[in-house]
C-alpha cells in the first residue's frame, strides 16, 4: 500500500496549485480569444456535455455561468445522440464539452452532432490531438499535464479553473478575476488534515455529501471519490432536497460532509446540516458552523465561486486517506480504467 508521499493520486492532486498558476498564462489567449466569439453570437443557452468527473466539473461551470453570465445552462446525455440517435436543435447556442482524454466515441458523436446543428462547440480536454479537440470549432487545453491515477482530481480542479476564467473575461468581473489569481496560493494550503472524520468514513457503508450552488458539482465528484477510491456507496444531495424526501434514508451515526459557502446559500445548508443531526448523522462541516458537528478546517477563498474548488482539493487529501485506511490502493482501484469509452 503506498503512503502519502508515494501515492501517485495524492502527488498529482497537489500539482493543481502549480498546473492552476501556469494555465492563467496559457489559457489567457484562448480565453480572450473565446470569450469574442460569444459575444458576437450571444447563445440564448449553453449545453454541456461530458461523464464522470468531467460531469461534475461541467455541473460547477453550470453555476457559475449562470450567477455569472446569466444565461441558463443544460446537460445533455450524450446517449440523446449515440444511443437514440436523436440529434440536439443546439443552433445559435454555446455546446461545451468535457473530457480529460477527449477520446469517448458518445462524447464525440454528440459533439459531432451538436456542430452540424449549428452550435458553437467548445471542447475542454487534457489531451491537444484527441477526437474530441480535433472536432471542436474552439479547443482549450486543460492544462493538468499528465495524469496517471485512476481518480482523476488535478483534471478536475483545472477544468473548474479554466471555466472560471472564461466566466471572468465575460462579464470582466474584477472580484473573479482577483479570486483567480489567488486561487493557487490557497491551494497550497488546501492540504489540510481532514483526519477527524476518518473514523466515522472508515467504518461507514453509506455516506451523504449535502451542497448547494456552486457546492452542488464538487459534493458529486466527492460522493464519485469515496465511490472510486473508497469503495465507499455515497451519494451527493442538494440542501434544498433533504427535505424532499432524502431524509427518511438516513439512519443514526451516518457520515456526511457538509460543504457550506460564504454566500446566499449559507442559512439553507447549515439549516439541512442541523436537519441531518436531529436525525442521528455524523455531521462534518467545511466553512459551515453547526453546534454539535465537526468542523473541517478548509482554507477560506473569500469569493463563493473559487471555494468549492479549495474545498474539492483538501477533500482529495482525505479520500486518499480513507482509501488506505480502508485498505485499498488509491491508484488502482478495482475494475476501473483511465481512459473510459462509452456508447
Amino acid at each position: 500500500m503506498t503512503d502519502d508521499i508515494s501515492s501517485i493520486m495524492a502527488r498529482e492532486a497537489r500539482e493543481a496549485a502549480h498546473r492552476i498558476a501556469c494555465q492563467a498564462r496559457s489559457a489567457a489567449d484562448p480565453i480572450a480569444d473565446l470569450a469574442a466569439r460569444i459575444r458576437a453570437l450571444d447563445p440564448p443557452a449553453m449545453i454541456t456535455c461530458a461523464r464522470g468527473s468531467s460531469d461534475h466539473a461541467a455541473l460547477f461551470g453550470k453555476y457559475s455561468w449562470e450567477i455569472g453570465v446569466g444565461t441558463p445552462v443544460a446537460s445533455l446525455g450524450p446517449s440523446i445522440v449515440s444511443v437514440y440517435g436523436k440529434p440536439p436543435r443546439v443552433r445559435g447556442m454555446v455546446y461545451l464539452t468535457i473530457s480529460q482524454s477527449g477520446q469517448s466515441p458518445d462524447l464525440v458523436e454528440a459533439a459531432r452532432a451538436a456542430k452540424a446543428g449549428g452550435a458553437l462547440v467548445v471542447a475542454l480536454c487534457n489531451t491537444a490531438g484527441s477526437p474530441l479537440a480535433m472536432l471542436a470549432d474552439v479547443f482549450i487545453d486543460i492544462g493538468a499535464g499528465p495524469e496517471q491515477a485512476v481518480a482523476a482530481t488535478k483534471s478536475v480542479l483545472c477544468t473548474q479553473s479554466l471555466i472560471l476564467r472564461l466566466v471572468a473575461e465575460l462579464t470582466g468581473d474584477a472580484a473573479l478575476r482577483g479570486a483567480l489569481a489567488e486561487l493557487p496560493g490557497q491551494l497550497e494550503q488546501a492540504g489540510q488534515d481532514w483526519g477527524s472524520a476518518l473514523d466515522a468514513f472508515g467504518d461507514a457503508r453509506f455516506a451523504l455529501v449535502i451542497a448547494r450552488g456552486p457546492g452542488l458539482g464538487a459534493g458529486c465528484e466527492m460522493a464519485l471519490k469515496l465511490k472510486e477510491t473508497a469503495r465507499l456507496q455515497a451519494e451527493c444531495i442538494s440542501a434544498a432536497e433533504v427535505h424532499h424526501g432524502p431524509k427518511a434514508a438516513i439512519s443514526r451515526g451516518t457520515p456526511a460532509i457538509l460543504l457550506g459557502e460564504d454566500g446566499p446559500a449559507a442559512a439553507s445548508i447549515a439549516q439541512a446540516g442541523e436537519a441531518l443531526m436531529a436525525m442521528g448523522a455524523r455531521v462534518f462541516t467545511s466553512l459551515c458552523d453547526i453546534p454539535g458537528a465537526t468542523p473541517l478546517p478548509t482554507t477560506h477563498t473569500g469569493h463563493v465561486l473559487t471555494q468549492p474548488i479549495v474545498q474539492t482539493a483538501a477533500f482529495y487529501g482525505f479520500a486518499e486517506k480513507l482509501a488506505r485506511a480502508r485498505g485499498f490502493d488509491p491508484d488502482n482501484p478495482p475494475s476501473l480504467r483511465k481512459v473510459t469509452l462509452t456508447l
